[in-house]
């Protein structure tokens, strides 16, 4: 039998689901029977994770997801995509047996950063700069070297650009900043390690290239559970 995706998502809503138009569309196929099933849970109701780790109070924010996760494993899920990076800072507070199940959006950005190292920056709120998630992750040896993070002032702007993509803003003067950046840092794309980012990619219209090399995790897993990579759909 197939497997069933199950993705955690409300944080936000509009990111999560962009993320499930994203998988349909990038695996259109002649019958729909063909195409991935997938669970979504969407709860928006899960406290602002960046303001959870500055105030260093993550209790609530780890009894949620273990109970979230576990709802959508009772779902017939799994494997399961958290659509949301900061929130991965308490996944080990999750029993081993539910971790098991998640696709880490850090492990698959390790993956690309490796698969094609060259500069790139990375984007990230600021609760995931605060807790260095990235930094923790037991690969960012191997990742640093290709890696930067915005300067403090642009962090700043990144954040509310981050916040206002959340509320639904358009991305386009996002867009627009995120090449000054680019041209500024001499880096030759981006890391999305906000999954709000994700949001980015229906403004690239036919130029996809438009930031250049881009790694996106929720992309990346959009593409992986296809026919292309049968090791996850069986």
């Amino acid at each position: 039998m197939r497997k069933k995706l199950g993705i955690l998502g409300g944080m936000g809503p509009l990111a999560s689901a962009e993320f499930l138009g994203t998988l349909y569309r990038l695996n259109v196929a002649e019958f729909e029977q063909d195409t991935p099933s997938c669970v979504l849970l969407s709860d928006p109701t899960f406290p602002d994770r960046t303001e959870a780790i500055l105030a260093g109070s993550t209790q609530i924010l780890g009894q949620r997801l273990e109970e979230a996760l576990q709802t959508l494993l009772d779902l017939g899920a799994d494997p399961i995509v958290i659509a949301c990076v900061t929130i991965h800072h308490v996944l080990p507070q999750v029993p081993e047996p539910l971790r098991r199940r998640v696709l880490s959006l850090l492990d698959l950005v390790a993956d690309e950063v490796l698969a094609a190292p060259r500069p790139r920056l990375l984007l990230a709120t600021n609760g995931t700069r605060a807790a260095r998630i990235f930094e923790s992750h037991e690969r960012w040896h191997e990742i640093e070297p290709w890696t930067l993070f915005p300067g403090e002032e642009d962090q700043r702007t990144l954040h509310d650009y981050l916040y206002g993509l959340k509320a639904g803003a358009p991305g386009d003067s996002c867009v627009a900043w995120l090449k000054t950046l680019s041209r500024l840092y001499g880096t030759e794309g981006f890391v999305f390690g906000c999954t709000e980012l994700h949001l980015l990619h229906r403004c690239f219209g036919e130029r996809p290239g438009e930031l250049g090399d881009i790694i996106d995790p929720l992309w990346t897993v959009a593409w992986k559970f296809s026919a292309a990579c049968p090791t996850l759909l069986r």
